[in-house]
């Protein structure tokens, strides 16, 4: 989820979890990669976030559209308790 603003940028990358099962709060992956892709229907786990270093990265499998990186983001804040639209 992480871009090059995160501040350890191409040391560090925040991520969210991916499984194959549908829960009511979760991102649907179909149509929307943009490179590669799992072979499996997959949701994202806004709430299933960590913090992972390049050395536990072993490759990437596929590239997501910015709608999906946005939508877990905003998700994640709602569960944490931050709603943008309060003033």
């Amino acid at each position: 989820m992480s871009d090059e603003t995160h501040p350890f940028a191409g040391e560090q990358y925040i991520a969210a979890g991916i499984t194959t099962k549908e829960y009511s709060p979760s991102i649907s992956l179909e149509g929307r990669f943009v490179e590669g892709g799992l072979s499996e229907q997959s949701f994202v786990s806004p709430w299933a976030v960590v913090s992972l270093r390049e050395a536990d990265i072993e490759r990437a499998v596929a590239i997501v559209d910015q709608t999906v990186t946005r939508t877990a983001a905003e998700q994640l804040a709602r569960f944490v308790g931050y709603d943008p639209t309060d003033s």
